[in-house]
């Protein structure tokens, strides 16, 4: 079989693959070696070798640490190599979990349309800003979002211990993808077997770092990082602490408190306390979840030849860096599968009002709106003003409204 032959037969999706690995191959290219997050993580490394509380104070630059112990022991792991080497594997094994990320996504394209192609780059083109965040920053968001996808797609193969310990792995390191287990339980073929392996994995995960450091340390480390989790915190209900934070209670502290954000100018309109804050930040979360759970009881059959249970896991990884405190836009990855569904439904019910609204979700959500091509003062006005959470806030509403009422016909 000749060349030609070949790349005929090639899904011509794999040349935007190509495309963008060369371009996170250009973005590790011109990394200089300066300080991003992935030096907050391989600090914590060093730290649990010498025994301190990697949750307290002295912070890495004031950067606190909000990861598991079982995280902080792989990083422990690597400080024989030093931390040029540790970030090149951190690389490649985000190289590689994104690209497996993208393939799961491309399974949902449908087969027997010219659309697939351009509806997959139009995915990729508003990806592309996270993404660029997360690499930039060496952000853990990418192994995040591939360990729900995976344990989905495991899931539907009726692999479920190995789903399980999949998604336990995500929750274990940061905390979001639980949001999506409830869900998971629901659809799974075997809900008993799939709960009782993912205490048995999160219990594995939890207590694995006693094994190298000690039963009374890593217990004393657990209840240090359960402190960081908890959401009715003050950090968690006033989130003033550090800039760029950009989820739910970011919003409402930025334009209801009456306490600056720091290193961003003050905006608010009114001076609401905590107790305040608390209740309507998480009254919101509540209706935000609301919408996420009335999918899943609503959608019972494909949509636009999507899997209604795909359908359904959009919403539930939207909520978290919607709901979850400390969010900043790399955390909106997230949307990702949610962004692919509205697509693929609207190629389907042909309707340029949809096509409209989408776009216009889009560019308020601040998702083109790249540095090199509109300044950092423009970027940000997005940011320090919350239009990307404000943004991203109506791509979810719309989302829930947009399913329900495609959901009432018989497409």
């Amino acid at each position: 079989m000749n060349i030609k032959a070949v790349l005929k037969k090639l899904d011509p999706v794999y040349f935007l693959f190509l495309v963008y690995a060369l371009w996170m191959l250009s973005l590790k290219n011109r990394d200089t070696g300066g300080f991003d997050d992935f030096n907050v993580f391989y600090h914590a490394g060093k730290r649990l070798l010498n025994g301190e509380n990697i949750y307290g104070e002295p912070h890495h630059y004031n950067l606190k640490y909000f990861y598991s112990v079982l995280f902080a022991a792989w990083m422990s792991s690597m400080q024989g190599i030093g931390i040029v080497a540790a970030k090149w594997i951190w690389f490649v094994l985000n190289f590689i979990l994104l690209f497996r990320s993208l393939y799961i996504l491309k399974s949902f394209l449908p087969d027997n349309t010219r659309w697939r192609f351009l509806i997959f780059f139009v995915l990729m083109l508003i990806m592309s800003k996270i993404i660029l965040i997360n690499y930039v920053s060496n952000q853990i968001t990418i192994v995040i979002m591939w360990t729900v996808l995976e344990a989905y797609t495991q899931l539907k193969k009726d692999r479920t211990i190995l789903a399980a310990a999949i998604i336990c792995l995500g929750i274990n390191i940061k905390i979001l993808p639980v949001v999506v287990v409830p869900y998971m339980i629901f659809i799974a073929n075997d809900r008993w077997r799939l709960f009782l392996s993912g205490i048995g994995f999160l219990l594995l995960y939890t207590f694995v770092p006693a094994l190298m450091f000690g039963w009374s340390y890593n217990l004393m480390l657990l209840g240090e990082w359960a402190k960081t989790l908890n959401p009715v915190s003050d950090i968690h209900v006033m989130q003033t602490y550090e800039y760029g934070i950009l989820d739910i209670s970011s919003l409402i502290t930025k334009f209801l408190s009456d306490e600056p954000v720091y290193l961003e100018p003050k905006l608010n309109f009114a001076s609401w306390s905590k107790g305040q804050l608390f209740l309507l930040t998480n009254a919101v979360r509540v209706l935000c979840l609301s919408g996420a759970v009335y999918l899943a009881l609503k959608v019972r059959k494909p949509i636009a030849g999507v899997s209604q249970h795909f359908v359904v896991l959009a919403a539930f990884m939207a909520l978290a860096p919607l709901c979850f405190p400390h969010q900043r836009e790399y955390s909106y990855l997230f949307y990702s599968p949610l962004w692919l569904v509205i697509m693929l439904v609207n190629l389907e019910i042909k309707q340029w009002s949809a096509w409209l609204t989408f776009s216009v979700l889009v560019l308020f959500s601040g998702l083109l709106t790249w540095v090199d091509f509109v300044g950092r003062d423009m970027v940000d006005v997005f940011n320090f003003y919350r239009i990307i959470t404000m943004g991203m806030f109506c791509m979810y509403v719309y989302y829930i409204y947009f399913i329900h009422k495609i959901s009432r016909t018989s497409i």
